[in-house]
This record gives structure tokens, C-alpha cells and sequence, in this order.
């Protein structure tokens, strides 16, 4: 069967999606025989790590895809910075005049200028998490094609969400599994100020950990997914799409993978294709599974991806030799140079990479704990064995090898030597240059911001967050403005109505629930529509169920604004109030909070979740137990609502900062985690010298 009669004709009927990370991965799907490809831009994508396409090649690579028959979506599927909605509305553009086949989206500013663009697709990336059928209903309300549904599903819950008319599913059938319930993740952004929700994930959750003293392994690594023997059950399930995630793997490993898809769909034993599927797996050096089809969530986890020496992941792993013997020196690893100098009050760093030169300090701190130290000559050893950006270090030097740096002042070293090789790196300009009509321009211009956003930033907190069951007695001796619920049920709201305490409350509905939830969902907030509580929702399902029911609606950190297009588009859809993300830091929080047009939120304490899993855990191991790893970040387990939600053991506390250019509706004290939250919230720091600030004194990547 050709290419062309297997995209168009497989027994199953069923759309292969294969990942073009750059041109020779694209190519190598091509001549594979994938039915589509997709693809992003050097910027504003979910795989930022990716090499990725330039304007000026993006119009080559839709072509070569329709010139084969295969159709060519392109990724815009992060949360966009109010500085960003220039690009993306240019990104946007550029596809309409290319004739892209759909673009994958998550910020709900693209919902707004989708308007612009009628002629081109949305598909809802797996980013926006779409784990029921509600979800499934509402992306299909807001204007999408298709939605790219979240990994953990069971087929039957595929199957409810495929039965909704109107949209297209999409689900992954190989590659990587993320521990995190898809879009929900903060944990790389909590450590390093790199968000997996905006393409730069560090993947902190492949690391080892420690349960008190003990090593626990590596408990949040999952196993790779392969579900190449189930096709079958997929297309029973009404799916349209099959995902082959890998945009940061190499051609060798996209051809090998698209072959054995393409071989599947056209109707070949599937146990057999299950056996050659090893060697897929071998590139990462994880155990394969297919287990949350079957609605089974233990032993996923555990492997850290550490192929071996002799195995068939070297061969994938390698670059394949091209059919030009003369190596160009586009195809040679470029080098840096990297020098440590200790001096009387701080590190001097130097790196050298493509002409540029940088230089830092680092202050020199005391170290407390020796055995979690890192000497200088370790950490710059340990460099020489690593690949950043694509570089190698090709000569280091320091004059105290055994100079010893706390843990995290290693992990900003290798943060900071990633932004600089990337400016080094970094072409002359990559943001794609190109007119835009002037109605889109109209419609990103920044307007005037709400007159509801009158507190600033320092003032004292009028809101708690906290969960029903502890409320009662928390604003018996605490009567801030309003209190924002998690995790509530009717009996907790019962008894805090009768109490009359005279607090504003607002029903937090969860960010993440599946198809068995849904009835639940709905009695909780038919009860809030009965007792004329505003509810705050979490996801799209939740708005859509909120809608419905007529309620009056907030939402909350499960959709996160960053820009004040997103807030004008949320308000479009009902929403009175938005809340900031979590993860920006200050210039975002400027920018947005100065023209955002919708009274909005701003949380200034908490532990927010920084995992929200659907794994099976033990129980004795994690279950209000703290895990470490060797960076000393330290995370909490706790069940929530059936699922495992991991939360930091020390807060972010934004509320000695001062900042009159951050203006919003509420300043948010976050209690939900907290083992004393009246304590939490009378300890209020004087200053901010000791304080973490999460991302507030970073630069979110």
C-alpha cells in the first residue's frame, strides 16, 4: 500500500500525527508515511527545547506535507504573556497565509482571535486538559475542531468524551508520559522559573527522591506510553487521531515510530508490533505501557530513562549519517567555554559561545549541609558529560576545584548558562515579521484596566482560599472579605450558610475531574444556584456545567490570565473576576494588571499544587509524607478528591512586596495545604528579605 492510499485509505480510518521537531524529523514522518505532521515555531510552542522551524521555513515545510498528501498543523499552545500577543496574533497570520491545516492552541486570547481567522482550525492542545466529556462539549462551544484529549483517560471515558457531537478527539499512542495530569503541572516552574505550560519543562520529575532519609527512587518518572496493539480499541472508541508525541527526539526515531504506526493501520498483528515497539522505548531506556486505557494507574512509575550502553537506543539516538557525505557545520555540535573564579566575596563566571561573551557573579553562601554541596570541579566535570541547547563544553577552568555551592545555586548556574548559550544562539531575529490586519490590531491593543482592580500589591489580603471542611472554624476567628472554597460538598456549605457569618463564599470547582465526576459536579453547583453562591471554575467542563446552570461564575488558577485578552475573552464567556497566573513574575504581573478589563485576582500566599496526578501511589510511602530531592526542594503528599496532589512544604508569600503598578480586584491568602492555616495567615513577614517569591523575581521562561 503507498503512502498516499494508506493516509487516505487505513482499514481504520484513523489520522497518524507524527512530531517534526525540525526539518529532518519532518522529512523522515514524510517518507514514513504519516498522515500528518505537526510542527511549531522557534517561539510560543510547548516544545521550546525543540530546534523547531523559522518564518522563513515554514512555509517549505507545509508545503513538503501537502505536496505528500499529509496535512501540517502547527503548535501555539502555551499561556501568553501580555508582551506575546503581538506574535501570536503574527503567528496566526502567517498560518492563514500559508494554508495551515489547524492550529493547536491553550491561551483563551486565541479563542478571542479566532474570530479574525475564521478560516483557520483550533484544535484544543492536550495542554488545555480535556478529561470528560464536558470539556469535549465546551472546546467544541468555543470554536474547536478537534481537542487532543489528556493521557490518563480510560477508553470508555475516551469514548464518552468521542460520543459529543461536532468535534473530533485526538489521543497519544506513543512517547513519553508526563506524571502530571496534562496542563496542570508547576513543578519545573516552582524550581527554576521554566514552565512546562510554556514550553520549557526541565523535567524535575525524573530526578531521584527521599522519603525522610530513605531513597525512594525515582517514584513521579513514568513509564513510556505504546498503544500501537490497541488501535482497534481507539477507533471503537470514536476517536479521530493518533498522536505520536516527540518533538525533541531524532529522525532515526520519528521514521522508525511512524513506520510501525503506519504498519499497525494497515491491519498487521498488533502483539507483534507490541514486541518491535521495545525498540522505541529503548531510545529513553523505560518500560512501555498502555495501562490507563485499561483504567489501571499502578506501577507506572520508577524509571528514570537511563538506556544502556550496547542498546538499540544508542542506534536511535545517534544522528543518522545523511545522504551528503560533506558534514556542514550546521550538522557539528557547537562548543562553549566555561571558567569559574573564586573570589573574597563571590563566584566570577565567563562563558564564551559564538563570539559573545558573558559575564556573572554568584555570591558566595554558607554551606550548612557539606554532603549536599557540590564542589566546583564535580559540577564543571559533570558539565563536560551534558549537552545544553545543543552545545558541548569544550574547555573549563577554575582556580578552587573544591570550592563547595549549595544545591540551588548549581541548578541557577545551569539555568543561567541555558539563557546564555540561547542568546548566543539565538539567530539575529526569530519573531515572525509580518502585517497584520488592523482589526486584529485593534483587538490586542492594551485597553484601560477594570476600576474593580483598586488594591495593590502589599495591601493587607481580602480573601482566603481554603477547603470547606476546615472554613467554619478558620472565619469564626478570621472574616476577611471572601473565602474561596476547595474541595467543598454540600454538607460544608450547609453548615457554613447557617452559620451566617457574613464572609462572601465562592465554590471552588476542581481543576481537574473525569467522567464519573460529572454528576457530582453538577449537584455541586446546582446547590450553589440554589443558595445564590457565585461558583469558581476550573476548567472548560466546569464553565460549560457553570453556564448551563446559570450561576454566576469566577475562575480560578486552573485557567490562568496572563494577558488582558484572555481576561477579556473569560469575561466574554460569563466570567466576573479572573485570577492571575501563579507562575508569572513581576514585568508579566505589570503588564497585565495595567490594562486587564475584568476585576481580577491575585494570589499572594500558598502552597498551589504542584502535581495533580492520576498514579496510584502507596499510601504508607507518600500519604502526608515529605519527598526531597537533592536540590532540597521538598513536596507534601495529599489525597484530594480521589487523586494524589503533591504540594511545596514551604509557601510562597508575596505579602511584605510592595508593588503599586500591580493592581487587582483580591490579594489571595492560599491555606489549602496549610497544617495551620490561622497561623499562616496572623504570620504575615514584615519583610520580604526571607521570603520565597516564586516567580516574582525571576524571569518566567
Amino acid at each position: 500500500m503507498g503512502d498516499a492510499d494508506r493516509r487516505e485509505h487505513s482499514p481504520l480510518g484513523l489520522e497518524l500525527l507524527a512530531p517534526a521537531g525540525d526539518w529532518e524529523s519532518l522529512e523522515a514522518a514524510l517518507e514514513a508515511g504519516t498522515a500528518a505532521v505537526y510542527f511549531g515555531l522557534s517561539t510560543l510552542n510547548a516544545r521550546r527545547g525543540a530546534r523547531n522551524f523559522r518564518q522563513e521555513e515554514l512555509s517549505a515545510a507545509v508545503s513538503a506535507a501537502h505536496a505528500r498528501g499529509a496535512k501540517a498543523y502547527l503548535t501555539l499552545n502555551i499561556d501568553l504573556a501580555q508582551r506575546e500577543l503581538g506574535q501570536a496574533a503574527r503567528i496566526l497570520e502567517l498560518a492563514r497565509q500559508l494554508a495551515v491545516d489547524a492550529v493547536l492552541v491553550r491561551d483563551p486570547a486565541l479563542l478571542a482571535l479566532h474570530r479574525a481567522y475564521p478560516e483557520l482550525a483550533f484544535h484544543f492542545s492536550t495542554q488545555t486538559c480535556m478529561a470528560n466529556s464536558a470539556d469535549v462539549a465546551a472546546a467544541r462551544d468555543l470554536g474547536a475542531a478537534r481537542v487532543v484529549l489528556a493521557r490518563e483517560l480510560a477508553l470508555d471515558e475516551i469514548a464518552a468524551a468521542s460520543r459529543v457531537p461536532g468535534v473530533e478527539t485526538e489521543v497519544f499512542v506513543q512517547g513519553a508520559l508526563c506524571f502530571c495530569i496534562s496542563g496542570r503541572c508547576l513543578l519545573s516552574s516552582w524550581v527554576g522559573g521554566r514552565s512546562g505550560n510554556r514550553g520549557m519543562c526541565t523535567s524535575p520529575c525524573r530526578v531521584p527522591w527521599a522519603a525522610g532519609a530513605q531513597p525512594a527512587g525515582t517514584p513521579f518518572s513514568m513509564r513510556d506510553l505504546a498503544a500501537v496493539h490497541r488501535l482497534a480499541d481507539l477507533r471503537h472508541a470514536g476517536v479521530r487521531g493518533l498522536k505520536i508525541e516527540g518533538r525533541l527526539k531524532n529522525a532515526a526515531w520519528v521514521r522508525q515510530a511512524v513506520r510501525l504506526y503506519c504498519r499497525a493501520l494497515d491491519g498487521e498483528d498488533p502483539q507483534a508490533l507490541l514486541a518491535e515497539a521495545q525498540g522505541l522505548g529503548a531510545y529513553t531506556g523505560r518500560e512501555l505501557t498502555s495501562a490507563y486505557l485499561d483504567g489501571q494507574r499502578g506501577d507506572l512509575t520508577g524509571t528514570s530513562g537511563r538506556p544502556a550502553a550496547d542498546s538499540a537506543a544508542r542506534r536511535l539516538d545517534e544522528d543518522e549519517t545523511t545522504a551528503d557525505d560533506e558534514q556542514t557545520p550546521e550538522c557539528e555540535s557547537p562548543t562553549y567555554e566555561f571558567d569559574m573564579t573564586v573570589g573574597a566575596r563571590a563566584v566570577a563566571c565567563r562563558l564564551q559561545a559564538e563570539g559573545r561573551t558573558a559575564e556573572w557573579t554568584i555570591p558566595k553562601t554558607v554551606v550548612r549541609r557539606a554532603h549536599k554541596a557540590v564542589a566546583i570541579g564535580q559540577f564543571l566535570a559533570w558539565l563536560e558529560t551534558q549537552t545544553i541547547r545543543g552545545c558541548r563544553l569544550a574547555r573549563t577552568e577554575t582556580n578552587q576545584p573544591e570550592f563547595l555551592i549549595v544545591p540551588r545555586a548549581v541548578n541557577a548556574l545551569v539555568d543561567r548558562i541555558s539563557a546564555e548559550l540561547r542568546l548566543a544562539q539565538k539567530a539575529p531575529d526569530q519573531r515572525v515579521r509580518i502585517a497584520i490586519p488592523e482589526r486584529v490590531a485593534e483587538m490586542i491593543a492594551p485597553g484601560r484596566a477594570s476600576a474593580a482592580n483598586r488594591r495593590s500589591l502589599g495591601d493587607a489580603p481580602n480573601r482566603v482560599r481554603i477547603e470547606a471542611d476546615a472554613a467554619l472554624g478558620f472565619l469564626k476567628q478570621v472574616q476577611p472579605e471572601g473565602a474561596v472554597l476547595e474541595n467543598a460538598h454540600p454538607a460544608a456549605l450547609d453548615r457554613l450558610l447557617q452559620a451566617g457569618l457574613g464572609v462572601q463564599l465562592v465554590v471552588a470547582l476542581p481543576q481537574v475531574f473525569f467522567e464519573r465526576e460529572i454528576p457530582a459536579v453538577k449537584k455541586l453547583i446546582e446547590f450553589c444556584a440554589r443558595a445564590h453562591l457565585s461558583v469558581e471554575v476550573n476548567s472548560w467542563g466546569g464553565w460549560r456545567l457553570a453556564r448551563d446552570a446559570r450561576v454566576r461564575m469566577e475562575s480560578g488558577p486552573g485557567l490562568p490570565v496572563l494577558n488582558a485578552l484572555a481576561a477579556r475573552r473569560l469575561r466574554e464567556a460569563g466570567i466576573e473576576c479572573v485570577t492571575l497566573s501563579l507562575e508569572a513574575d513581576r514585568k508579566q504581573l505589570e503588564d497585565v494588571s495595567a490594562c486587564c478589563p475584568t476585576p481580577c485576582s491575585l494570589t499572594v500566599f500558598g502552597r498551589p499544587p504542584l502535581f495533580i496526578t492520576r498514579v496510584a501511589l502507596a499510601r504508607e510511602r507518600f500519604l502526608d509524607q515529605v519527598v526531597e530531592d537533592r536540590r532540597g526542594v521538598r513536596l507534601t503528599g495529599r489525597l484530594e478528591r480521589g487523586l494524589w496532589v503533591f504540594r511545596p512544604a514551604r509557601a510562597f508569600d508575596l505579602r511584605a512586596t510592595r508593588n503599586d503598578r500591580i493592581r487587582v480586584r483580591h490579594l489571595v491568602v492560599d491555606l489549602v495545604g496549610s497544617p495551620d492555616p490561622l497561623q499562616d495567615w496572623f504570620d504575615a513577614p514584615f519583610d520580604d528579605r526571607r521570603t520565597f517569591r516564586f516567580n516574582y523575581d525571576r524571569s518566567l521562561k
